[in-house]
């Protein structure tokens, strides 16, 4: 109507622009602009002023030429004389900017840090391009579309008093523009690596928002709340029903296992009735079925199986389409575009990733065991057949690696390599190197029973123990039991137990004890009262401890108190170095077999199984410490919890074992790829249902440097005084700068003189830091090490540290 802009009609905005992407899909599909097309895909996403727009995948049957690129897509003005209309059309919608020094205001633009350590705008969009006289590709696999100089021929456009070059020109397409009018951005992909990305970027989701609740406590995980902004556009969009995402063609995902290996889901209502009834067909054995049956589907391979036939859901069967193109030869077969993906298995499991590899060789199997035949013979393994068919290397390579090894190296060097192979090389023919090797892995075995028994030879038990042992060092390496690689399985006696229990039960007593006995006088008040309290008491824990409050001593004393009663303690951090300073410490992921795509999977566990060495370990352990929790995704700790119940049996919050979380929130949060600060808070543990499950949450605050000076006896009483004095006041400081109580400038600076103090030069900050350092140096060999390592210049980024200079002062080789 009169007097209205698009903002007023969202329903007019939707329409036409679903009329126009249909015309563009039309343009793109049956009228090939860019030639005959395999398969394409598409989202709609709206922006923040609520202008809907489509970010479209198209993959050609042909693939474009670098000579032919030219001709369909361009990064040039054209020539106004000769094609007024396009020009105008490129001149309206098809111009970037302009931006940098012509605007330094526009949108487009960001601060970021050059290599002299200077801040500078630059364009977010990487305008304006580079004059370039033909068309090239760059590192990245992006072209690099032919832009002329006006020198060299290029025209421009002259607006108010700038004179805008090809450098401003966004890519196009001159026969989609000149048809839709609008601005229609194409680029063409010529590696794996820009439709990796493209791919990526079109299944992001859509935008998210992030907005404040007022409370009258400053609290940075709950004050930000994650929530999504629909604009009327989206929500006219979706009223009218039309499609947010669209790809051609259809993918029928191809489910593959082992024999009697279906997935059956069950809950405790229903595992009795389901125990007494066959599993339901899937895709593999209905497969099977079918070549049995039909004539056509045994000239086909397992991925093939889509394009003739439909997967009928409810009745688990394989049914020919009744429409699509004719097959010559075969009548009443139809072919259609959809795709077969069969589910990928990792090499680990390797009879079912063989037997994968062979639904990609054999065609029309009708049974599992037809897949093992050759020539009429049946073999053993999956892994057998597909060696038998060449699908396979040999290990003649490894096998030669263990011959050369065995001149110079020790059985417990050949163990370690073989189990090295295991676990990394993905060894074809595990089973066949052992019987070659084994008397060469188990010779100090041998060597030892001799000393006892003098006439022993090889035998079963001796063979036995060098597979323990190598299992153990698979295990160690975060790999499986030696079994599932296809070698026998190790017999550990009763005396012998498992190797992650002798891992946490391996501890030094009586050290512990005296550990124990000289550090609990030193606790604060606030680690005292979280160290008695969690001693007598179980359940979830939180202790929240920023820098320097002594986190790391509080949780050592209580892993040590536990160990020296002979109990099992066990200590997780989030990082490998956060897992060093603690004894006996590893990483969350390698306890707990945690997978490593947190933020992706809707309901991860932990890959631990019952009856298995970690699942004995953690049934039997009574107290868990996990150091930096605050830097996990709150899924780790929710699978965790999920793991625990089910392997101790116990349906309270962590199986019932004492489960203690420390970390600090002030530092990093859990780190979501290309995500924004709703997305790490809402990551982050506080946003876990397990979070009002914590059973008393503790707070260090006291500085754990200065509660130690004050018990120590200083001759200058005033100037620890002071000493001490300066330090409680950087303690306090620095926990209002965590607390975000310190206020910033408009230009949102931080006045830093309560934290220290500055000084003029570099040199000045080395002198004050490193008091002396020539002279003390030219004492060698008196030289106090412990009065340098108590010293270190920190630098906040890697550019300030790359540009400084620091030297020694001498080349002394003792240095």
């Amino acid at each position: 109507l009169e007097g209205q802009d698009a903002t007023q009609r969202p329903d007019l905005v939707a329409r036409v622009f679903k009329l126009k992407l249909m015309k563009l899909m039309d343009l793109l599909q049956i009228h090939s602009v860019f030639g005959e097309r395999r398969c394409y895909m598409y989202t709609i996403e709206w922006q923040k002023r609520g202008l809907p727009h489509a970010h479209i995948l198209l993959w050609l049957k042909e693939k474009i030429q670098p000579s032919q690129i030219d001709s369909c897509i361009s990064a040039e003005f054209p020539d106004p004389e000769q094609d007024p209309d396009l020009f105008n059309i490129v001149q309206t919608h098809m111009v970037h900017g302009p931006c940098g020094t012509l605007n330094e205001k526009s949108p487009c633009m960001k601060e970021i840090i050059n290599q002299n350590g200077r801040k500078e705008k630059v364009c977010s969009k990487n305008y304006p391009k580079d004059f370039t006289n033909a068309t090239q590709t760059d590192r990245n696999g992006f072209a690099m579309y032919r832009r002329l100089d006006p020198k060299d021929g290029g025209h421009v456009l002259r607006k108010h008093y700038l004179i805008i070059d090809n450098r401003w020109v966004v890519p196009y397409c001159p026969i989609l523009l000149l048809i839709l009018q609008t601005h229609i951005n194409v680029e063409i992909c010529s590696t794996i690596e820009a439709i990796k990305y493209l791919c990526k970027y079109i299944n992001k989701g859509t935008d998210m928002a992030t907005f404040n609740l007022q409370n009258t406590i400053t609290d940075e995980i709950t004050q930000f709340q994650f929530g999504r902004y629909i604009c009327s556009n989206e929500a006219v969009w979706r009223i009218l029903g039309f499609h947010i995402h669209e790809r051609h063609p259809a993918i029928q995902h191809l489910a593959v296992h082992l024999e009697n290996g279906e997935r059956v889901y069950f809950n405790p209502n229903t595992v009795h009735q389901l125990a007494q009834v066959q599993p339901k067909e899937t895709t593999l054995t209905a497969f099977f079925k079918l070549c049995q049956e039909d004539s056509f589907a045994r000239t086909l391979l397992y991925c093939e199986v889509p394009t003739y036939y439909t997967w009928n859901k409810n009745e688990h069967v394989w049914k020919k389409r009744r429409q699509g193109n004719i097959v010559d030869g075969y009548p009443g077969v139809y072919s259609s575009d959809t795709l077969g993906r069969v589910y990928s298995v990792h090499p680990h499991h390797s009879e079912c990733f063989y037997l994968r590899m062979l639904l990609f060789e054999v065609r029309g199997p009708q049974s599992f065991v037809n897949l093992q035949m050759i020539d009429g013979r049946r073999c053993f393994t999956y892994q057998e057949a597909c060696k038998e068919r060449g699908l396979l290397e040999d290990d003649a390579h490894w096998n030669a690696t263990l011959e050369e090894a065995k001149v110079s190296e020790s059985s417990v060097m050949l163990r370690n390599l073989y189990a090295l192979m295991l676990h990394h090389c993905n060894v074809s023919s595990p089973q066949i190197l052992w019987e070659k090797h084994r008397e060469d892995f188990a010779q100090d075995i041998l060597h030892r029973y001799r000393q006892r028994y003098p006439n022993i030879q090889f035998n079963n038990d001796i063979f036995n123990e060098a597979l323990v042992l190598i299992e153990d060092k698979v295990l160690s390496l975060g790999g499986k039991k030696i079994e599932t690689y296809g070698l026998p399985m190790t017999l550990r006696s009763r005396q012998t137990p498992s190797y992650e229990l002798l891992r946490e039960c391996n501890y030094d007593i009586p050290k512990l004890k005296k550990f124990v006995q000289d550090n609990e006088n030193k606790l604060t008040i606030d680690q005292q009262a979280a160290y008695t309290y969690i001693s007598e008491n179980i359940g979830l824990y939180f202790i929240d401890a920023p820098g320097g409050t002594g986190k790391t001593f509080e949780l050592s004393l209580l892993l040590a108190k536990e160990r020296m009663n002979g109990r099992i303690a066990l200590a997780v951090a989030s990082s490998g170095i956060a897992a060093t300073l603690l004894e006996g410490g590893r990483t969350a992921h390698s306890v707990f077999k945690l997978p490593l795509n947190l933020a992706n999977t809707e309901t991860p566990t932990c890959n631990i199984s019952k009856g298995t060495d970690m699942a004995e370990v953690l049934k039997r352990c009574s107290l868990i410490v996990w150091d930096e929790c605050t830097m996990s995704h709150k899924a780790a700790l929710e699978a965790v919890d999920k793991t625990l119940q089910d392997i101790r049996g116990n349906k309270k919050v962590m199986g019932g074992v004492t489960f203690v979380m420390a970390g600090d929130f002030r530092q990093t949060l859990p780190i979501i790829e290309r995500g924004t600060r709703a997305n790490e808070v809402q990551a982050s543990i506080k946003s876990s249902k397990l979070w009002n499950q914590v059973k008393k949450k503790f707070q260090l605050s006291t500085n754990m440097r200065i509660h130690l000076r004050r018990r120590q006896n200083i001759d200058d009483e005033n100037d620890a005084a002071a000493e001490n004095e300066a330090a409680e006041r950087f303690s306090r400081n620095l926990l209002r700068l965590g607390n975000g109580e310190v206020c910033a400038d408009q230009n949102g600076q931080i006045d830093m003189k309560d934290f220290g103090k500055s000084v003029e030069s570099l040199n000045v900050l080395i002198t004050s830091v490193f008091p002396n350092i020539t002279e003390r140096y030219e004492s060698w060999p008196k030289f106090n090490y412990e009065w340098l390592c108590g010293r270190a210049i920190l630098a906040p980024k890697k550019r300030y540290c790359r540009r400084y200079k620091f030297e020694t002062p001498s080349t002394d080789s003792n240095w």
